[in-house]
């Protein structure tokens, strides 16, 4: 296969909206790895760092907890990325396009994670915000309120049809124009 003849095959419209859901995934993964200990979140939520280590101490398996709790939210990103490749690969192998718009949805997604970016203040602002809607609620539904809504607007992203169309009939136009070439 020639390189021009690949460059064709790339859905560049499919590639921004999966990068889009594949965010949210991973933001929504995230929220529900700090479910994992939520007793940790609440004490630092309510002393502080330093004083809720000391708090932790008191507790006979602490280290545990703190290392499950700190394990879970390191791999967090890399299981939400897991997850958004392969929700877009199966979307993406069904429609019958090219793989490589998946394996693209990836590396992007690698990159977005060593870059940091879901570290930037704006994005915990701009994303975590809903679950401050409802401050009576608690800590625990704050974070299930916020993975959820992200979850949501993902599948949304991925499963839409009119998303899906979108991305397509740009697919279509481009083997259009592609045959009137030739």
């Amino acid at each position: 296969m020639k390189f021009p003849n690949l460059i064709y095959k790339i859905n560049w419209r499919i590639i921004l909206l999966h990068i889009v859901a594949t965010i949210f995934i991973i933001l929504c993964a995230q929220q529900f790895a700090k479910l994992n200990d939520i007793e940790i979140i609440k004490l630092v939520d309510k002393y502080g760092a330093e004083n809720a280590l000391k708090q932790l101490q008191k507790d006979t398996n602490y280290p545990s907890r703190i290392s499950d709790f700190l394990l879970w939210n390191s791999i967090s990103n890399l299981i939400g990325l897991l997850t958004a490749f392969i929700l877009s690969f199966t979307i993406i192998i069904k429609k019958k396009m090219f793989w490589l718009n998946s394996l693209i949805i990836f590396i992007l997604g690698l990159l977005f994670i060593r870059l940091g970016l879901f570290k930037n203040q704006i994005i915990n602002t701009l994303f975590y915000s809903f679950g401050d809607l409802f401050p009576n609620f608690g800590l625990l539904y704050k974070y299930i309120i916020n993975g959820t809504i992200l979850l949501i607007f993902a599948l949304l992203i991925f499963f839409n049809r009119w998303i899906n169309n979108f991305a397509l009939n740009y697919l279509s136009n481009k083997k259009d124009t592609e045959t009137k070439l030739i």
